[in-house]
C-alpha cells in the first residue's frame, strides 16, 4: 500500500515538474534584441537589421520594440513588431526615420532599442521585455 503511495506521489511530482518547468524557463523576463547593420535607404533615411529571439511561447498579439539611432544632431525612430516567438532568431528589417529635415549621412551613430511582448505557456501569461542602450554601430552606404 505505501509503495503504490510512494509511486502515485512520485508519479504526480513528474508530471507537475515537467508541466511547471518549461513555463518557468520561458518566464524569464528578457528577450535577445540585437541591432547588426545600419545603411542608408535612397531618401537617405537609415535601414537597421538584425535580430530578435524570444520563447518558446505563444504570443497574444504583437510586441513591438522601438528602435532610435543617434547621429551628431540627427536622431530618428523606428519600430519593430515581434510576431514569432519559437526561441529562434528571427531576422528584422526596419527604417529608422529622422525627426527633423535633418538626414543621417555614413559614419558612426549609436543606437538603442526598448520593447515588450507577451505570451502565454501552460495557461499563465508572462511579459516579456527588451533594452539596448548607446551601442555604436556605423551606417554604411547603401
Amino acid at each position: 500500500m505505501r509503495t503504490a503511495l510512494r509511486r502515485a506521489v512520485l508519479a504526480v511530482t513528474v508530471a507537475a515538474t515537467l508541466v511547471v518547468a518549461p513555463a518557468a524557463q520561458a518566464q524569464d523576463d528578457t528577450f535577445d534584441f540585437t541591432i547588426d547593420a545600419a545603411r542608408l535607404a535612397a531618401d537617405r533615411h537609415t535601414v537597421v537589421r538584425g535580430t530578435y529571439a524570444c520563447g518558446p511561447f505563444d504570443t497574444t498579439g504583437p510586441g513591438f520594440v522601438d528602435l532610435t539611432v543617434v547621429q551628431g544632431r540627427t536622431t530618428g525612430f523606428g519600430s519593430v513588431p515581434i510576431l514569432f516567438c519559437d526561441g529562434t532568431a528571427q531576422p528584422y528589417r526596419a527604417e529608422v526615420v529622422s525627426n527633423s529635415d535633418r538626414q543621417f549621412k555614413r559614419g558612426p551613430a549609436s543606437a538603442g532599442a526598448s520593447g515588450y511582448v507577451e505570451g502565454v505557456l501552460g495557461g499563465q501569461s508572462f511579459l516579456q521585455t527588451t533594452f539596448v542602450e548607446n551601442q555604436p554601430i556605423v551606417i554604411r552606404r547603401r
